[in-house]
């Protein structure tokens, strides 16, 4: 973080603004969450009382507490109520529902935002972690800081996630200590501060990847009736299944009482892993297409599709489910038969079948069967990169990832202009975001331009020119099966990441 920098932010009205929004000793949930743009989601927490009058069933904390086993007292004791807000002619009341209890962790995690403003409040060492539905954006202010959140815990202990957020608190008290921030500076640091270095908002367009996969994911009548307001807006964060892909094609199932095959979507992220939300895989659908309504009554009548194992369920479990090309197909035929023309939907391209996968069974076989004869096509030759380059971090050696392209510099602390990150499988959400955190590590160790993150499907690359970049944004992704038989694809890749760019860079 540039201090110089902060120092003016500081000074400036907004700065003043954002810090004494944050301040501990005025308890502010509302106006916290309208400037963080914090869902609603009310909970019975008298928002504007005193903390005190809380209507919340919080074990007394000391205000010195730092210790992991009070956290952890506090978080298995915690219960409240949740409310309904309601807002009639401009009267806003409240309504009490179903007590949170204290070992439903999956509702406490989903709610760290109101548990972790209420701990702010309480002791110094926590501090607010708000839009859980959309952690990632917390993720990319850590980054542009210089901030290295923990990973994240694997499998689906809900009470791990809880304790995440106090691995989290640690990190951010880390950085708090390193610039001598106060707690609200730290807060208005993360929130505000952090969206002006780099260009956040900005997003590279760049043609969806071929589809690889198909999905069938479900709509409530609330979803439905959004998206009919919205006239298939551009964007729309969706519940997915962990394994979707940039460019995949989403099928939307109006669930009851619509009950039927309502509109066809683009995947414009791959599946997101966020350990604070209700539903923890999410991706972003966009290229909305209103088709002709397929009911399930009409799916079960038909002829292929009434095998379907999902339509045989009447669609019980449909959020996630893969379709497979065959099943797509007889989709497309059947949305003609209703005089549609489904020249205006994605399709698979044949790329993707006609193409012959090398033989992968291990990480090492995506680096030398796939990868490396690609940087042939790149026009490097092996003196041209280094794998597995040592390299000093700080105090200590740190191994740098598979492929450092044209390093230059002092043994040890080298920089190069780009790395690509090699993986068996980035299949899942939390096995792509780990990749990605990884590469974008050693990329900033490198001070490298481009990096790179792979697998046994597919290359993606983003710009960290700037010393950061936003997961769901590359400049580049698409699977091998395009990369080798596309010419105008191979050629984009020279221009992006061939040796002659990469020289250019190096200068």
């Amino acid at each position: 973080m540039n201090k110089r920098n902060w120092e003016q932010y500081k000074k400036s009205d907004e700065g003043k603004r954002v810090i004494a929004l944050f301040d501990p000793a005025i308890v502010n949930f509302a106006e916290i969450y309208k400037f963080t743009e914090t869902p609603a989601y009310p909970y019975n927490d008298g928002m504007t009382y005193a903390a005190e009058d809380w209507d919340c069933n919080m074990p007394d904390i000391d205000s010195e507490i730092r210790s992991r086993e009070d956290y952890e007292k506090i978080i298995d004791e915690l219960e409240f109520h949740r409310v309904l807000q309601i807002t009639e002619d401009g009267v806003v009341t409240f309504e009490d529902t179903a007590l949170i209890k204290a070992d439903d962790y999956r509702r406490k995690v989903s709610a760290i935002h109101f548990i972790s403003l209420i701990l702010y409040y309480r002791a110094d060492f926590f501090k607010p972690l708000l839009r859980p539905a959309d952690f990632n954006t917390i993720q990319t202010a850590s980054s542009k800081l210089g901030i290295e959140l923990p990973a994240i815990p694997h499998g689906r202990n809900y009470r791990d996630y809880l304790i995440y957020y106090y691995d989290i608190c640690i990190a951010f008290n880390d950085f708090q200590q390193e610039y001598g921030l106060t707690d609200a500076e730290f807060c208005a640091c993360l929130y505000d501060y952090a969206s002006t270095l780099g260009d956040e908002e900005h997003k590279v367009e760049i043609e969806l990847p071929t589809p690889t996969n198909i999905w069938l994911t479900g709509a409530s009548k609330e979803d439905i009736a959004a998206i009919e307001r919205n006239g298939n807006a551009d964007e729309m964060i969706w519940a997915c299944n962990e394994r979707t892909r940039r460019g995949d094609i989403v099928i939307l199932y109006a669930l009851a009482p619509h009950s039927c095959i309502h509109s066809i979507w683009r995947a414009s992220t791959s599946g997101l892993f966020n350990p604070f939300d209700y539903y923890q895989n999410r991706t972003v659908i966009t290229n909305g297409v209103d088709i002709p309504h397929i009911s399930n009554k009409e799916l079960k009548a038909h002829q292929y599709f009434s095998q379907l194992p999902i339509v045989k369920k009447n669609m019980q479990g449909v959020s996630g489910v893969e379709l497979s090309a065959k099943d797509y197909i007889e989709l497309l035929a059947l949305i003609a038969e209703k005089g549609f023309d489904t020249a205006q939907l994605p399709n698979l391209a044949a790329a993707i079948t006609d193409y012959v996968t090398p033989d992968v069974e291990i990480e090492k076989d995506v680096e030398d069967k796939i990868l490396i004869p690609l940087l042939t096509k790149l026009g490097y030759s092996e003196s041209d990169y280094t794998r597995q380059l040592a390299q000093k971090a700080g105090r200590k050696m740190k191994a740098i990832p598979d492929f450092v392209f044209l390093p230059q510099g002092e043994e040890h602390f080298q920089t190069a202009p780009l790395i690509i990150e090699a993986k068996y499988d980035m299949g899942t959400v939390r096995g792509y975001s780990n990749a990605f955190t990884q590469a974008l590590s050693y990329a900033r160790i490198m001070r490298s331009d481009v990096m790179g993150i792979c697998d046994k499907e597919r290359l993606i690359l983003y710009d960290v020119s700037c010393g950061t970049a936003k997961q769901e944004t590359p400049i580049f992704e698409q699977h091998w099966a395009v990369i080798y038989t596309d010419t105008s694809t191979l050629n984009r890749l020279v221009k992006l990441i061939g040796k002659e760019t990469m020289l250019n860079k190096k200068k």
